[in-house]
């Protein structure tokens, strides 16, 4: 019996079917079948790419269609041609699409809209995704060439729904309501340097690279996120002892003196002998500051680092199994349960979380 979605199948087929009078000698039928496993869009521009192609090109053509029986046969684009095939794309079909389809046995470009993915092969829902991979001839710096394979998700990646970007920008005004704070440059040097240091880094690092309105709207990189990690951790280590009830106000005065009050900070009392000790003075607007420091959401037992990767696994949930392929000529064939091994936060770009393919990964595929 024959299911009724594959009887829509052939009824969508015949109906949006493109005319054209293409000959690609004995695999001329095959080609036809691969068209009317494609949308009409698709189809146009296929048939319009074909038309143009010369006799040589034809047969190379020729030899791509039906040429892997499995999906972990394939191999990314290396000729010209080949490459020049793959560039073909007309939203939301992306570049590499066509290719593999034509390349591939038993594939459809999902014309019946079922799945709103890219290419089903023997009736497995794959996802196609192009990066750009190491670039090749890179001018050789002090640095590795490291790969370039980010890629945004669509509404699934979405960045203002994750727990590290609300968390994130309560980090960032935060911090930065506290360097705008004048007051306490005088005797903030005194109480910690090292998280006088922090807070300076955060805008000497992080916005000499990252624009505080891009910050604000979503939009931040790999370099952001290492950046950030490393001020959150400093931070984090020179305050986690220094919570509000580890802090003692002490009074001081005397024959016409104004009493006026101080913090001490009992972790760095130094005892000089039995008669006296040294005290460190933490002052009011430092107090201040460092109780605002304790309000930030990476502080205490959240982990930065971790939620931007949960977000990324969340991000996916939903996704189907990826075909990544590089112009570098690497393709990465990945199931669905091996995401974790392969995946990890990229950025933010645009608003749309960027998932990456781990550098180690990418460099041994």
């Amino acid at each position: 019996m024959i299911k009724l979605y594959e009887l829509l199948t052939e009824a969508i087929a015949e109906a949006t079917m493109v005319e054209n009078n293409i000959d690609l000698g004995d695999k001329t039928q095959e080609f036809q079948e691969k068209l009317e496993l494609m949308s009409s869009k698709n189809q146009t521009l296929l048939i319009d790419f074909v038309e143009k192609l010369n006799d040589s090109e034809k047969k190379e053509l020729g030899s791509l269609i039906n040429r892997y029986s499995s999906v972990n046969n394939l191999k990314a684009p290396k000729t010209s041609f080949e490459i020049k095939l793959s560039l073909l794309f007309v939203n939301p079909v992306g570049p590499g699409e066509i290719l593999f389809h034509l390349e591939l046995q038993d594939s459809n470009m999902d014309i019946g809209d079922q799945t709103n993915h890219d290419l089903i092969v023997k009736g497995k829902i794959w996802e196609v995704k192009k990066v750009i991979g190491i670039t090749p001839n890179a001018i050789p710096t002090s640095k590795p060439n490291q790969p370039k394979t980010n890629f945004r998700l669509a509404k699934k990646g979405k960045a203002s729904q994750f727990k590290f970007n609300t968390d994130l920008l309560k980090t960032v005004i935060i911090i930065d309501d506290i360097n705008a704070t004048s007051r306490m440059e005088e005797d903030f040097n005194d109480i910690s340097p090292k998280l006088r240091k922090a807070l300076d880094d955060f805008d000497s690092l992080i916005l000499s690279s990252t624009p505080r309105e891009a910050i604000l709207r979503g939009d931040h990189n790999g370099r952001f996120k290492k950046q950030m990690i490393k001020i959150i951790n400093d931070i984090k280590s020179e305050i986690e002892v220094n919570t509000d009830d580890e802090f003692t106000n002490v009074k001081f005065g005397g024959v016409n003196v104004v009493p006026k009050e101080k913090g001490i900070d009992p972790v760095s009392i130094n005892t000089v002998n039995d008669d006296s000790i040294t005290l460190n003075f933490i002052g009011r607007d430092t107090l201040k500051a460092i109780e605002k420091l304790n309000d930030l959401p990476y502080v205490q037992d959240a982990d930065f680092i971790n939620d931007m990767d949960a977000a990324v696994m969340e991000a996916l949930e939903d996704m189907p199994s990826m075909i990544i392929w590089g112009q570098d000529g690497k393709i990465l064939i990945i199931e669905k349960e091996k995401f974790k091994e392969i995946f990890e936060f990229g950025g933010v770009s645009q608003g749309n979380l960027q998932v990456k393919v781990k550098d180690d990964v990418w460099k041994n595929a």
